[in-house]
C-alpha cells in the first residue's frame, strides 16, 4: 500500500485550492483542525472518523445552500455592491480548511484500514486493500469533479496553484456578471461533489466499522471456544466423552 503522506501531488494541491476558490461565496467554520484520530483505539478512530464525516457533510450542505442563495441574489446585477463583495470573498480562509479536511478524511480512512491490518496480522489483507482503494477512489472522484467544475467555468487549473492565485481568480471573476455567474455555478457543483464524496466516505467507514467489529467478535468467540476445548479435553479424560467446539468460521476474515 502506498504511503498516504505522499499521495497528495500537484493535482491534489491544485484541486484543494480550487475548491476554496470556487466555494468562496459562503462562510462555514471548520469543525476541527488536523487529524482527530491520534492516540485513540481502533474502534474509537473509526467512530471519530464517522463523526467528523457527518459534521463535514452538514457544513458542505450548508455551503451548497449558501452558494445557491448568493447566486440567485447577484446573477442579474451588473455591478456587485462592495458590501456584498466582502461577504462573498471573505470566507475563503475558513473554506480552505473545509476543503482540505474533506481530503484528509479520505486519507485518514486509508490509514485506519492500514493500522487495523498491522495490528491484526491474521485479518484478510485483501479486504484491507479493498477499503484502501475505495477511500482513494472516492477522494480522486472529488478531485475530478473539482477539475471538471473549473473547466466548465473556463478557468485554467494552472492559475489555482496557491491560495493567493485562487483569491485573485475569484476577485477577477466577480468583476463581470458572466464570469461571476460561471464561478458561482462551479461553486454549487463543487459543494454538491463534496456532499457526494462525504456520503460515500461515511458509507465506507460504517461498513469498515461493522466488518472490524464482526472480525473482533469472531476472534473472541474463537478464543472462548479454544478455552472450552481445553476444558472439554480435561473432562473427556475422566468421562471418555467427545471433544466439542462452537467456534465460528473465520474464513471470510482470513487469507
Amino acid at each position: 500500500m502506498q504511503n498516504v503522506k505522499n499521495v497528495t501531488g500537484v493535482k491534489t494541491v491544485k484541486s484543494l485550492i480550487l475548491a476554496v476558490a470556487l466555494a468562496s461565496i459562503a462562510g462555514c467554520e471548520p469543525a476541527f483542525a488536523g487529524t482527530m484520530t491520534g492516540g485513540a483505539t481502533m474502534p474509537e478512530q473509526l467512530v471519530q472518523e464517522i463523526t467528523a464525516i457527518q459534521t463535514q457533510m452538514t457544513q458542505a450542505q450548508t455551503l451548497v445552500s449558501n452558494v445557491q442563495r448568493y447566486e440567485n441574489m447577484v446573477q442579474n446585477m451588473a455591478t456587485l455592491p462592495q458590501s456584498m463583495y466582502t461577504q462573498i470573498t471573505a470566507p475563503i480562509a475558513q473554506l480552505y480548511g473545509l476543503a482540505q479536511q474533506t481530503q484528509q478524511l479520505g486519507y485518514a480512512g486509508q490509514n485506519i484500514a492500514s493500522q487495523f491490518q498491522n495490528i491484526n496480522g491474521t485479518f484478510n489483507p485483501q479486504i484491507t486493500s479493498q477499503y484502501s482503494q475505495q477511500y482513494g477512489t472516492i477522494t480522486s472522484g472529488l478531485n475530478n469533479a473539482i477539475n471538471s467544475a473549473l473547466q466548465t467555468a473556463n478557468l485554467n487549473p494552472s492559475n489555482f496553484m496557491t491560495q493567493q492565485q485562487a483569491m485573485a481568480q475569484v476577485q477577477q471573476a466577480m468583476s463581470n456578471p458572466t464570469s461571476r455567474n460561471a464561478i458561482m455555478q462551479a461553486g454549487v457543483t463543487v459543494g454538491q461533489a463534496e456532499v457526494s464524496d462525504l456520503t460515500q466516505l461515511q458509507q465506507t467507514a460504517a461498513a469498515e466499522q461493522n466488518m472490524n467489529a464482526a472480525w473482533k467478535k469472531a476472534q473472541l468467540a474463537k478464543q472462548t471456544a479454544a478455552h472450552q476445548m481445553s476444558a472439554n479435553a480435561l473432562a473427556a479424560m475422566d468421562s471418555g466423552g467427545p471433544l466439542t467446539s462452537n467456534a465460528p468460521s473465520l474464513a471470510a476474515y482470513t487469507p
